[in-house]
């Protein structure tokens, strides 16, 4: 007699309203084994228990490991009761057949890991909190925020374990008292504490939610910013200096809106807002040309409209006329012949033809071949370690010139980042007994070698493929999208450009490469797409999870803690204790658990994971190297440190793998170690894809990345560590067996791993969209909305129109949302629009070569420092670099500009020398020339070399200007010191500095200077942390920042609701007003390329007031800064347009 077994699910239940009931959506996974021995081929229902009968939801069966895996939907107007059906019988004993775990599987959208069971399912749909999403993943973070943001500290949970059998119960309760004096109340329950801890953040949340507390719908609603110190700037009266201001405006015949100025204090209903409104334009434009004018300079029509296939004297890869007599004058066919000589004149290497048919794509060349062939679109999916990578765009090109058709052959092959494009161009020629530059080339930034205009292929970035559209990749055939699986922003943006050139050119290829790719999902969403798939690597290699890994060496990590009343049961707390017959001991699977909830990476584990794989390969004489993966810099110098630290320390050679590293030193994982020694590679997910080290044999996963989310609203860039897709980590696993059988650790459990997702979710989502929006507008691609209803995901129309807006904030576009002169130059930067606007404004205030050397900087996340440093002596070389100013931006240009401080010891440069990273310093010198270039193409008439010395003096006029822009760059990234290690920002949060930053260093000395401070980023992770800041005037809030002014009576003034100015409301008014007329004038030059004889002169006018502006007295809370004299100030006779001075 079979007998039914009902179990209850663990369920999350997402409600979709419908006219009869509500959608209700659950999926689970798990497993089922009879006498711990796995079931195959087992039928499992998935039922809804109703009242007078059940109702089937889904069906499936257990793979040949016995897992399962369920999803189904019922419509229903109380939440459902779904439960799983199993009618199986043990064959021999007869015992029921048991479920060893039960996990519920959730999209990556909502949260990645949880225990669902004593998940709150009532009303689960999505809500946002402080402009976030809020997710399982992110619940804590945002709760702290919160708090952070009234000036609390982080949420302390109290959590206990309510069983005490496997697996563990964990409980998670928490109080949290707002400002309003509402107290929330949440708790969580789960199979780990960080489980538990997120769950009951999730729910306090939730709650805080429904209150309307702190809640993004309609209107932002946040708090009052009681938690921001309260600043009074006393701005004394400069008669000269408002006479020669209001002289300007006379002269351009500026009305300002009139106000009357009362001897008293106003009311709310009478405040008077003096600041210009957003999109402001000076009505009687000054300059030659309107704002809103639709500029023709450089036009061009759109990009997709310009392809076509390769074409006789049309070199593609440069975009000009061919002048190679090899080439020139002769059509395809003879161009073809000429490839098809070239090619059979090739002296073949055998060993390395036989080693390339071992490569498992191998097996698939005419597959390939074929489908090229006969689809205009094709998917290859195929494991890591195939060798798609290296070997298609060999294929094909070999097959279009033996066949006589190699002229008709130009392939673009697409890499995510510049190191695999790079090593793949360079294998690629190898394996066709060529130097890079004949058929194969590659296109990074800064780094450009074009092959020969026919029967080649070039590795380029995304990104650098994006900057070719411009061209409309004219005279290219093929396009192989690789590692198409990372659905980064750049990557989904190119996939809609190529979705509707393929459908308007039907000669185009396109080839899309990934070994995880969701095949489903893109035969959706390409028409008509041929799919070729491939299964095995080329070697196997064995998996080792962390609690496996903990039984077989019996190992103690240095945090382990023992469970509550583990003493009354010392026997069953041994690893050689095994209940039931189970392979991993109970201690072993409790010490993985407090692995997987600690925020901390398990180094010491890393640390034995290595130790042990070099003595195996030592005992066995195959040594290979070993490739560990983290999630950022922070964790890869902290992992350094332990192995540098550990016994086995001497035969070790440790390289760090990240994109801040130079190209140089990131080609140091390609060579061989030093004799006697064993090559570490240290590495985030840039050795994810693409990179092939073939001596790798050993991977080490922490099995966690590191996410951005940037909200350009709030300027805030919000950091989550947290775990990766099961996807990520076959990648990362594929790492090894390239040349033999290999090893994966990975640092978390079996049974976690079934909890992740497959896929991570695609950055188009999350991620700001306000630098495609710009790419779509200068490309002419038509209405963002429209165009990008053709991406993969679907995008909430709002993330658009918040993007638009918000370039229009920075001038780039213009009231219908058309691109602006300003706009177009921004577009060809290599940076975010608020970051390119600066760049250009710089070029207007003849700073262009400071600002460039530090925008590069602060958007590189270089380190300018050598590692390991001692803290001591950094501390007196940033000191010394920063001089009179207290500012981590203008370090690099220091550096850079050294010859220009004044020190008396060459020894004392010689030192700091010493400490800098000169391979860091070349590369910004190669993006800031890299910027000049695009600058000097735009403005081929105008002077833009830099008036003065930009030196660390104050006395420095042209230092004062610099940090300026930054905060017209930055703001609102404004924050407050209150103690020497105390700020709070404008929300109200409280920030921490870097350790390594100069405020930091003169933390001593915050009492003698201004309290507020620019900053360029602020993280928030485990703390919330500022990225790079500098000390600022509050004139330079009140010329570049301020957004909202109101007048409030007598002198008194108030910016954006925080900043409290007494000062001549009048003169106030005109300063405000001189960021409109900044402008202008920018505008009028990014228009036509340089300024009138006019322009010129209100360009030199606005450069002196500025100076005088930034540079006057005033007092704080009664301290006063005194007005600093001017070294290098620009000259100008104001007395000749009726003002009071002459400095000519």
């Amino acid at each position: 007699m079979y007998m039914y077994i009902f179990i209850k699910l663990f369920i999350f239940l997402p409600f979709i309203g419908v006219s009869d009931g509500l959608t209700q959506k659950i999926t689970v996974d798990g497993r089922l084994l009879c006498i711990k021995v796995p079931l195959e081929n087992v039928k499992i229902k998935l039922m809804e228990e109703n009242i007078l009968f059940d109702e089937m939801m889904s069906e499936g069966v257990t793979d040949n490991k016995g897992y399962f895996n369920i999803s189904g939907e019922y419509i229903e107007y109380t939440k459902i009761e779904p439960y799983i059906e199993i009618n199986y019988k043990c064959p021999e004993s007869g015992e029921e057949a048991v479920e060893e775990k039960k996990f519920l599987y959730v999209p990556s959208n909502v949260f990645s890991l949880m225990d669902c069971k004593y998940f709150p399912t009532n009303n689960v749909s999505s809500f946002r909190v402080l402009d976030f999403d809020v997710s399982i993943n992110n619940s804590k973070s945002i709760l702290n925020q919160i708090l952070s943001k009234e000036g609390k500290p982080a949420v302390e949970f109290d959590v206990e374990i309510i069983s005490d059998t496997q697996p563990y119960t964990f409980k998670a309760t928490a109080n949290v008292i707002l400002q309003s004096g509402n107290t929330y109340y949440g708790e969580g329950l789960g199979r780990s504490k960080r489980i538990s801890t997120a769950i009951c953040a999730y729910v306090i949340l939730q709650k805080i939610y429904n209150n309307n507390e702190h809640t993004t719908v309609g209107k932002k609603n946040l708090p009052k910013k009681t938690t921001i110190p309260s600043y009074v700037i006393d701005v004394p009266f400069d008669e000269q200096l408002y006479k020669d201001i209001e002289a300007l405006y006379k002269w351009l015949k500026i009305d300002l809106p009139n106000f009357k100025i009362v001897n008293k204090e106003l009311n709310q209903s009478e405040v008077v807002k003096i600041s210009p409104p957003n999109l402001f334009s000076i009505e009687k434009g000054f300059t030659e040309l309107s704002v809103n004018n639709n500029f023709n300079r450089n036009s061009r029509k759109n990009s997709m409209d310009n392809w076509f296939p390769p074409r006789p004297d049309y070199n593609c890869w440069s975009d000009t006329v061919i002048s190679d007599k090899l080439y020139m004058g002769k059509s395809l066919d003879e161009i073809s012949k000429i490839l098809l000589d070239i090619e059979r004149r090739k002296k073949i290497n055998p060993k390395i033809e036989g080693e390339r048919q071992k490569i498992p794509i191998y097996r698939m060349k005419n597959d390939i071949i074929k489908a090229v062939e006969e689809s205009q679109t094709l998917l290859i999916k195929s494991s890591t370690g195939s060798g798609k990578s290296t070997q298609v765009a060999q294929y094909l090109l070999k097959h279009y010139i033996d066949n006589g058709r190699g002229a008709e052959f130009n392939c673009l092959v697409t890499q995510p980042r510049r190191l695999p494009a790079i090593s793949l161009a360079k294998r690629v020629a190898e394996e066709r007994y060529e130097t890079i530059g004949e058929s194969v080339g590659h296109c990074i930034r800064f780094d450009k070698l074009d092959p020969r205009p026919f029967g080649s292929i070039v590795f380029g970035t995304v990104g650098t493929t994006l900057k070719k559209l411009s061209s409309g990749l004219k005279g290219i055939s093929h396009i192989i999208v690789d590692e198409v699986h990372e659905r980064s922003l750049e990557t989904d943006f190119l996939l809609i450009i190529l979705k509707k050139m393929l459908f308007k050119y039907k000669e185009l290829k396109v080839i899309l490469m990934s070994a995880t790719i969701d095949t489903t999902k893109f035969k959706e969403y390409m028409d008509g797409i041929k799919v070729l798939e491939l299964e095995g690597n080329s070697f196997e290699v064995m998996e080792l999870y962390l609690d496996e890994f903990i039984q077989h060496y019996e190992f103690y990590p240095s945090s382990f803690v023992l469970p509550p009343g583990c003493d009354d049961n010392s026997n069953l707390w041994r690893f050689n204790y095994f209940p039931d017959g189970r392979l991993i001991s109970p201690l072993a699977t409790y010490i993985a658990e407090q692995v997987e909830m600690s925020d901390e990476i398990a180094y010491d584990i890393i640390r034995l994971m290595v130790e042990e794989s070099c003595k195996a390969m030592l005992s066995s004489n195959d040594i290979g190297s070993i490739l560990i993966f983290l999630p950022g810099w922070s964790e890869i110098i902290l992992c350094m440190e332990e192995l540098t630290n550990s016994p086995g320390s001497d035969m070790y050679w440790l390289l760090p793998l990240h994109s801040n590293l130079s190209f140089e030193n990131q080609k140091k994982v390609f060579e061989p170690p030093p004799s006697g020694r064993v090559k570490i590679i240290i590495s985030t997910n840039i050795a994810e894809s693409s990179i092939t080290v073939n001596d790798v044999l050993y991977v080490i996963d922490s099995c966690k990345q590191k996410k951005q989310l940037l909200n350009h609203k709030t300027a805030t860039c919000f950091f989550e560590v947290s775990l990766t897709s099961k996807d990520c980590m076959d990648q990362r696993k594929g790492r090894a067996g390239r040349l033999r059988p290999g090893y994966c650790y990975r640092l978390i459990s079996r049974n976690l791993w079934h909890l992740l997702p497959q896929h991570n979710e695609a950055e188009i989502k999350t991620a700001p969209l306000d630098k495609i929006i710009l790419e779509i507008k200068a490309l002419e691609l038509g209405d963002p909305v429209e165009f990008l209803k053709d991406s993969m995901e679907e995008i909430d129309q709002r993330n658009i129109e918040e993007a638009e807006e918000y370039l229009q904030q920075l001038s780039a576009l213009d009231k219908g949302k058309n691109l602006t002169y300003i706009g177009r130059i921004m577009q060809r930067l290599p940076f975010a629009p608020d970051t390119a606007k600066c760049v250009i404004t710089a070029t207007l205030f003849n700073v262009a070569d400071s600002i460039a050397i530090i925008c590069s900087y602060y958007n590189s996340n270089l380190s300018l420092f050598k590692y390991p440093f001692d803290q001591d002596e950094l501390a007196d070389v940033i000191l010394f670099l920063c001089g009179d100013f207290i500012s981590d931006h203008i370090l690099p240009l220091m550096i850079m500009k050294m010859d220009s401080i004044n020190c008396k010891n060459k020894q004392d440069i010689s030192a700091i020398q010493k400490q800098i990273n000169y391979d860091n310093i070349n590369f910004l010198c190669m993006v800031k020339n890299q910027i000049f270039n695009v600058i000097r193409e735009e403005f081929k008439d105008l002077k833009i070399q830099e008036y003065g010395v930009s030196n660390n003096k104050s006395s420095s006029a042209q230092m004062h200007v610099v940090l300026s822009l930054l905060v017209k760059s930055f703001y609102p990234n404004i924050a407050i010191q209150t103690k020497r290690r105390s700020f709070v920002d404008m929300e109200g949060c409280k920030v921490s500095l870097n350790k390594t930053s100069v405020l930091a260093y003169d933390k001593n000395n915050y009492e003698n200077r201004s309290p507020f401070i620019i900053y360029s980023q602020k993280i928030i992770s485990k703390y919330t942390m500022f990225k790079e800041c500098s000390v600022i005037s509050p004139l330079q809030l009140l010329l570049f920042g301020c957004k909202n002014v109101i007048y409030k009576g007598r002198n008194e003034i108030i910016l954006d609701d925080t900043f409290k100015f007494n000062i001549n409301p009048k003169f106030g008014q005109m300063v405000i007003y001189l960021k409109i007329i900044i402008d202008d004038l920018l505008q009028s030059l990014c228009a036509k390329g340089n300024l009138s004889e006019k322009e010129l002169a209100i360009k030199h006018y606005i450069r002196n007031l500025v100076e005088r502006i930034l540079t006057m007295a005033y007092t704080i809370n009664g301290k006063t800064f005194g007005k600093k004299k001017l070294i290098g100030g620009t000259k100008v006779n104001f007395k000749g347009i009726g003002g009071a001075t002459d400095s000519k």
